[in-house]
């Protein structure tokens, strides 16, 4: 019996929406694009709702046609455009998590996409994903009321520092949806008895943790 050939695939509206052309008209703007499609194809694989990819910074790298350092470069202008939030690792073997921002800031309105292309809309969609927010809720709980978010940026204070920025929270948020609560606060005491003041690290452990894990039950 023949088997089926593993394909991905992306919404078509981000690529008529302008983010393309936007991107492209930046410093490095054919690479960020790059990485972009790539890891909404990843999360589409993946996830029936946008969710959070993980995936070593290297194999992003190649997989979008790059190298390690410009794969790097791009998934951090996509952090500051506000595209992504993500964590990346220092070593480019590691695991990158990343996640796009939903709803995404598309240079065209749902309106403008459906009026520019009448032939691929030719009803108004109901549910464009990225743009709206994910049936179920999605992930994008407001932080003052996750007290779960809350519990581990309490963890970081404790165990790493009291450094505190947006991509630092972005960062966090990763944690708390990618990993069991359990886990986190594991690593973070861990963290904390051995005075290991990382981030970095302790995103490093929870990966290696949590592959550990399923290979034991696979």
């Amino acid at each position: 019996m023949m088997s089926l050939e593993l394909t991905t695939w992306s919404p078509l509206w981000l690529e008529l929406s302008g983010l393309p052309q936007m991107l492209g008209a930046k410093p490095g703007g054919a690479a960020m694009w790059a990485v972009f499609k790539k890891i909404v194809e990843l999360d589409c694989a993946a996830n029936s709702e946008p969710g959070t990819v993980e995936v070593a910074l290297e194999e992003l790298a190649w997989r979008s046609a790059l190298a390690p350092a410009a794969a790097r470069r791009a998934l951090l202008s996509l952090r500051r455009l506000k595209l992504v939030a993500c964590f990346v690792p220092d070593n480019d073997e590691e695991a990158a998590l990343a996640r796009v921002r939903t709803p995404l800031a598309a240079p065209l309105r749902r309106d403008e996409l459906v009026a520019r292309w009448p032939r691929v809309f030719t009803a108004a969609p109901a549910h464009l994903r990225y743009l709206d927010e994910a049936p179920s809720g999605g992930a994008a709980a407001d932080d003052g009321r996750d007290t779960v978010l809350q519990e581990i940026v309490d963890l970081y204070f404790n165990a790493v520092g009291l450094k505190m920025n947006v991509f630092v929270l972005d960062e966090l948020r990763l944690v708390r949806q990618r990993f069991p609560i359990e886990a986190v606060r594991r690593v973070f005491h861990r963290a904390r008895q051995n005075e290991i003041r990382s981030l970095q690290w302790i995103v490093r452990e929870l990966v290696r943790g949590r592959r550990s894990h399923e290979q034991k039950n696979s």
